[in-house]
């Protein structure tokens, strides 16, 4: 079990971003999917749970969906009516003793109908790290779904 205050720290594109324990998610390696070989469509793979597919979205840098060939996990994020996963280059587990996170709104408007994706920033010496709401990245995956 997650302490509440842990990050999942994500790296895909040329980012590194956090995603807080408080929402519910699952770590799975490419070999563990299904890789979507057809060449339409958003979703690089499916995780199949209990009869039903949940699917897993790479995202660029500007957050567009894309496909990719070359990756190796997908974090499936907790939602109803199922998880939704994205694509991610490396992931590693931070406990909270090592960070500190603030709270804040971004400027301007949502990025995204579901509104703003971010909900905190960890400053560290090396930069910032953004932090996913975790409800508005699953609306915003969701809405990739169709």
């Amino acid at each position: 079990m997650t302490e509440t205050k842990q990050y999942l720290r994500m790296t895909f594109g040329t980012g590194t971003y956090l995603l807080p324990s408080t929402s519910g998610y699952t770590i799975e390696q490419r070999e563990n999917l299904m890789v979507n070989g057809a060449p339409a469509g958003h979703v690089c793979a499916w995780r199949s749970v209990r009869g039903s597919r949940w699917p897993a979205y790479a995202l660029d840098d500007a957050f567009q969906p894309q496909r990719r060939d070359d990756w190796e996990r997908a974090v499936f994020i907790e939602a109803l009516p199922h998880a939704f996963g994205l694509i991610v280059d490396d992931v590693h587990l931070l406990p909270r003793s090592q960070m500190q996170v603030s709270p804040f709104t971004p400027l301007g408007p949502a990025s995204t109908r579901a509104g703003h994706l971010f909900s905190g920033a960890w400053v560290t010496e090396e930069g910032v790290l953004l932090v996913f709401d975790p409800k508005t990245l699953v609306a915003y995956l969701q809405a990739l779904e169709g």
